[in-house]
């Protein structure tokens, strides 16, 4: 390998998005800015394994638990970003105190290739979080048939707030 292939891949990573920052989407526009850095779309793909992704609180979040082998396979994006990139989607999904990154194998749709991309998930929650949540989904679209549209949260910044 290269010494520009080493450090091309030193600088970039893959990231599954499932929720409000996919294409179409009320916060696509952080992912897709240039001025915060670099993204390229690789494709859909789904997680290997299964978690619950809900829609919850006031403000119709989506939120994957981070409590494999309970609900679906959850459908999404992904996407080779820059480290200014990641960077600025650890602070807009407030890594590490709100969701947690990690780690997350991705079955890619269109040869089912198996990668291994960051995924943002939501470690601990309150037994109320669930009360008012969405059934389980498999794909999550802000105007779907949940009839649960996202609401902008800029004053909610931690679970306490929801």
């Amino acid at each position: 390998m290269s010494n520009n292939a080493k450090t091309k891949i030193a600088r970039t990573a893959l990231v599954f998005v499932y929720g409000t920052l996919k294409r179409g989407e009320p916060n696509a526009s952080i992912l897709a800015d240039p001025a915060t850095g670099t993204q390229k779309f690789v494709g859909t793909g789904k997680t290997v394994n299964a978690y619950p992704l809900i829609i919850a609180s006031e403000f119709n979040i989506p939120f994957c638990l981070n409590k494999p082998g309970i609900g679906n396979r959850i459908n999404g994006e992904l996407y080779e970003v820059d480290q200014q990139k990641l960077k600025v989607l650890d602070e807009f999904e407030q890594h590490p105190t709100f969701y947690r990154r990690q780690s997350e194998q991705i079955e890619m749709d269109h040869n089912g290739a198996i990668v291994t991309a960051w995924i943002y998930m939501l470690p601990k929650w309150k037994p109320s979080l669930l009360q008012s949540a969405s059934n389980y989904l498999v794909t999550y679209h802000s105007n779907g048939p949940h009839n649960r549209p996202y609401v902008k949260r800029e004053n909610c910044q931690c679970l306490d707030d929801l």
